[in-house]
C-alpha cells in the first residue's frame, strides 16, 4: 500500500479497530459497485420509485452499520464484533499508535491470528456480498408495491444484482487481501522466531483474480453496449460511465498486479537474503496458492540449506564414517564374491580347453570373458562363455569334437550355464571313449544322441538357464564337418584370404527352450586342404561403435563384419580379436574356436598308378566281364588299401554284377571314406533292404534323415522299414 493509504488504514485502526479498518475496503467496493448498478439502471430505463429510493437508502444504511459492528466499529467501547476471525484479529492486534501484534501472544493464539489474518479478507468479502443480496430482496419488495414491474424488468434487476455483486465482492477481497498483507507477513516472521510451526494456507488463487479481471472488463462492454443502445442520444452519460469503467478497470488491474509483483518481489528479496548468509525464508503476503507453494518450497530448501551450512562439518565427518563403513562392507562382499568368481574359474578350467589331439586337424581357441577380477593378487575371468576340443573315435574312425556355447546371463548366471554344459559333455566324452556302444553310431546319429541329453538337461531348470551353442565333429583324414547350430553365430570357412558364411537360416533354438520343437537337423560341410572352419559367441558381433547425439550406444548390427575383421586377421584368432578391437569395444563375451585341416598329402604317383588300374578295370567292363574287372581291383584294393577310389569303383561294378553282398561291404567303406556323397549312402541303404538287413539299412538311412529331415524319399524308405520291424 502507499504511505498515504497506510496512514489513513492505521488512523482507522488507531480510532476504532483493525477489523474495521479492513472492512472499510467494503465501503469503498459498494461505492464503485453503486455507481455501476446506477448506470445500467439508467441505461435500460429500470423505472425507480420514491418507495424503492427510501428503500435503497434504508437498507444500504442497515447494510453498512451491521457490517461495521461485525468487523468491532464498536471496540473501542467494549464491543470487539462477532465471528471467529474479526474477534481474532481485534483481540491480538493493537494500534497504539501504530500496527502491531500483541507480545503476550501464546502459541495457540499466534495460530489463531495467522488463521484470521488469512481469512479475513474472504469473511468481508462474503459478508459484503450477503447484505448486497438482502439490499436487492427489499428493493424488489418495494418496486412489486409500488412500480409493478414487468417480468424483462425483474430480469434486468436480477442481472443488476449479480453485476453490483461481483463488482462489489472482487473489489472488496482484493483491497482486504492488500490491506492485511503486511501484517500477515509479520505475524508469520514472529512464529518463525518464536519456532512456533505452522503451515501457509491458500484460499484464493492468481487465476481467479485473472478471471475476475477479464469478466469485470466484459461487464464493462456489456453496460457500455446496453447504455448506448438505450442512450443513443445522450452522449455525456456514456462519457461519464465510459470514464468510471476505465478508472474502475485501470485501479483492478492496478490492485492485481501491485498483489502479483509483491509476492515476486518477497521471493527476490528471499533469493538476495539468501545470498548475503540471511536465512532466505520468505513470508509471503500472498494468499494465492501459486505463491504460497512456491513461498513453502523455498523456504523448505532455504531451512535444508542453512541446516547443512550449520551442520556441514558434523554431517561431512558423519557421512564419511558412513561412506567408510560401507566401503568397508562392499569390500568385505566383492571379496567374498571374487572368491566366489576364482572358485567357479577353477571349476570351469577342466572342463573347457583344447584336448584333441588329432594330427591332421589343428584346434586354436581364444577367448576373452567380459568379466575380469582380481582374487589374492591373481586376475582372472569369468563369464558364459565356453569351448572346448576332444579326441572320439566312432566306427574306428578318429574325429575332432569342437564345441563353442554362450549360456545366458552375465558373470556367474553365465559361467553357471557353462559349467553345467561342460560337466555334461565331459561325461558324455568319458563314457563314448570306454562305451563301445557308443562307438558304434555314426556321427550323425551321435551328435543327435548328445543334443537331446543337453536339451534334457538344461530343460530341468524350467528355461532359466538357456544356451546357444555350435558343436560338432571333424573327420580326422577326410576333414568332413558334422556340426549342430543352436541359435548361434553363423559358422564361418576362411580359404585362400576370404571368408564366408556356410550357413544361412536358423535350424535349432538355443539349449533348455520349452515348448519349441524344430527337428534336429546335423549340418555337413566338406573342408579343403588348408581351409579353416571358424566358429563364436555372438561377442564377436556385439560391438559398440560409438554414441548417437542423445548419448545412446550405437552397436554393430551388420554380422557380415566378421568376415572382414577375420580377413584382416588372416584366420588367426588373436589379430582377428585386436581387428574386432580397433572397430569398436566389446560389449560381451568374446571367444573364437577355429579348426585347420591339413591332410597328408597323396604323392603323384600313388594317384597314377590307381587311376591306371581302375582305367584297366574299366577295359573288362567294357567287354562285359565283370569277373576279371572285379578279380583286378580287388587284388589292387588288398595291395592299395585304398577305401575311397578303388571301393567305390569295386561297389558300382558289383551293383552291377547284382553281388549285392559284397556290394554293401564296398559302399560301407567308400562311405566312410567319403561321407558327403548322399548317393552312395542311399544306395548303402537299398542294398541292405533288398538283402532284408533292416536295422542296418535303417541305421544308414537315418544318417542321412538327421542331415535332411525333410527328405520325402528317405522319409518313405524309413517308415517302410519301420513298419515292416512293427517298430
Amino acid at each position: 500500500m502507499s504511505n498515504i493509504v497506510r496512514v489513513i488504514f492505521r488512523a482507522i485502526a488507531y480510532l476504532s479497530s483493525y477489523g474495521i479498518a479492513v472492512a472499510t475496503s467494503a465501503a469503498l467496493s459498494s461505492l464503485l459497485a453503486i455507481t455501476f448498478g446506477i448506470y445500467y439502471a439508467r441505461a435500460t430505463n429500470f423505472p425507480v420509485s420514491d418507495l424503492m429510493l427510501w428503500t435503497i437508502a434504508g437498507s444500504a444504511a442497515v447494510a453498512w452499520i451491521a457490517h461495521a459492528l461485525q468487523f468491532g466499529i464498536l471496540n473501542k467501547i467494549g464491543f470487539p464484533g462477532f465471528t471467529r476471525s474479526v474477534l481474532a484479529v481485534n483481540r491480538f492486534i493493537t494500534a497504539q499508535p501504530t500496527l502491531a501484534i500483541r507480545t503476550d501472544l501464546q502459541e495457540k493464539d499466534y495460530r489463531e491470528l495467522l488463521r484470521a489474518l488469512t481469512m479475513i479478507p474472504i469473511n468481508n468479502a462474503v459478508t459484503a456480498v450477503l447484505w448486497v443480496q438482502i439490499i436487492f430482496a427489499a428493493i424488489m419488495v418495494a418496486a412489486f408495491y409500488s412500480v409493478k414491474l414487468e417480468t424483462d424488468q425483474y430480469i434486468r434487476g436480477v442481472i443488476m444484482d449479480v453485476i453490483f455483486s461481483f463488482i462489489h465482492g472482487g473489489f472488496c477481497l482484493i483491497l482486504s487481501e492488500i490491506a492485511t498483507g503486511t501484517m500477515r507477513s509479520e505475524c508469520k516472521r514472529i512464529m518463525n522466531e518464536k519456532k512456533i510451526p505452522f503451515t501457509d494456507r491458500a484460499v484464493t488463487t492468481v487465476r481467479l483474480k485473472l478471471a475476475f479481471f477479464i469478466t469485470l472488463f466484459l461487464v464493462t462492454l456489456y453496460i457500455s453496449a446496453t447504455l448506448v443502445y438505450y442512450n443513443r442520444d445522450n452522449l455525456s452519460t456514456i462519457f461519464l460511465f465510459t470514464l468510471v469503467a476505465t478508472a474502475t478497470a485501470v485501479l483492478m488491474a492496478y490492485m492485481i498486479f501491485y498483489l502479483i509483483y509483491s509476492a515476486l518481489k518477497d521471493i527476490e528479496n528471499s533469493m538476495d537474503d539468501l545470498k548475503r548468509g540471511g536465512s532466505g525464508l520468505i513470508f509471503t503476503k500472498s494468499i494465492d496458492s501459486e505463491f504460497v507453494k512456491v513461498a513453502t518450497g523455498i523456504s523448505d530448501a532455504a531451512r535444508t540449506i542453512k541446516d547443512y551450512q550449520a551442520n556441514l562439518e558434523q554431517k561431512i565427518d558423519e557421512r564419511t564414517r558412513e561412506l567408510q563403513e560401507s566401503l568397508g562392507n562392499v569390500r568385505a562382499l566383492k571379496g567374498q564374491q571374487d572368491g566366489d568368481y576364482f572358485l567357479t574359474s577353477l571349476l570351469l578350467k577342466p572342463l573347457s580347453g583344447n584336448y584333441a589331439n588329432n594330427r591332421q586337424v589343428k584346434v586354436q581357441m581364444f577367448t576373452r570373458q567380459k568379466k575380469r577380477f582380481e582374487f589374492k593378487t591373481k586376475t582372472n575371468e569369468i563369464g558364459g562363455d565356453i569351448s572346448l576340443a576332444h579326441s572320439i573315435r566312432l566306427r574306428g574312425r578318429e574325429y575332432t569334437l569342437f564345441l563353442n556355447g554362450d549360456a545366458m546371463g552375465k558373470s556367474m548366471q553365465g559361467a553357471g550355464g557353462s559349467l553345467v554344459l561342460g560337466a555334461v559333455m565331459q561325461s558324455i566324452v568319458e563314457r563314448t571313449k570306454l562305451s563301445p556302444k557308443e562307438q558304434v553310431l555314426y556321427p550323425e546319429r551321435w551328435l543327435k544322441a548328445v543334443f537331446l541329453e543337453l536339451q534334457k538337461t538344461f530343460e530341468s531348470f524350467d528355461g532359466s538357464m538357456l544356451i546357444s551353442v555350435v558343436m560338432g565333429l571333424v573327420d580326422e583324414k577326410t576333414g568332413f564337418v558334422y556340426f549342430l547350430n543352436a541359435e548361434h553365430p553363423w559358422s564361418v570357412i576362411y580359404r585362400n584370404h576370404k571368408a564366408f558364411f556356410i550357413e544361412d537360416s536358423l535350424t535349432l533354438r538355443k539349449v533348455g527352450t520349452l515348448g519349441v520343437s524344430m527337428g534336429i537337423r546335423v549340418q555337413t560341410y566338406e573342408m579343403q586342404p588348408n581351409d579353416i572352419f571358424v566358429i563364436g559367441s555372438d561377442g564377436r558381433d556385439d560391438l559398440m561403435l560409438g554414441s548417437d547425439e542423445e548419448g545412446a550406444r550405437i552397436i554393430n548390427e551388420d554380422e557380415t563384419q566378421f568376415l572382414r575383421m577375420l580377413e584382416e586377421g588372416k584366420g588367426n584368432l588373436e589379430a582377428t580379436f585386436n581387428a574386432c578391437l580397433k572397430r569398436g569395444d566389446i560389449t560381451d563375451d568374446f571367444s573364437l574356436v577355429s579348426l585347420t585341416f591339413n591332410p597328408e598329402k597323396e604323392t603323384p604317383s600313388e594317384r597314377l598308378g590307381i587311376r591306371s588300374k581302375i582305367s584297366e578295370a574299366r577295359s573288362f567292363i567294357r567287354t562285359h566281364d565283370y569277373t576279371a574287372a572285379i578279380t583286378h581291383l580287388q587284388t589292387i584294393h588288398k595291395i592299395s588299401n585304398d577305401n575311397k577310389h578303388v571301393a567305390r569303383a569295386l561297389a558300382h561294378i558289383l551293383l552291377k554284377a547284382n553281388r549285392l553282398q559284397e556290394a554293401a561291404h564296398y559302399f560301407d567303406l567308400y562311405s566312410e571314406e567319403s561321407p558327403g556323397d548322399t548317393r552312395a549312402i542311399r544306395l548303402l541303404g537299398s542294398i541292405l533292404m533288398k538283402l532284408g538287413d533292416t536295422a542296418r539299412a535303417a541305421d544308414v538311412l537315418t544318417r542321412l534323415k538327421i542331415r535332411n529331415p525333410n527328405d520325402e524319399k528317405i522319409n518313405a524308405q524309413l517308415e517302410k522299414i519301420y513298419q515292416g520291424m512293427a517298430n
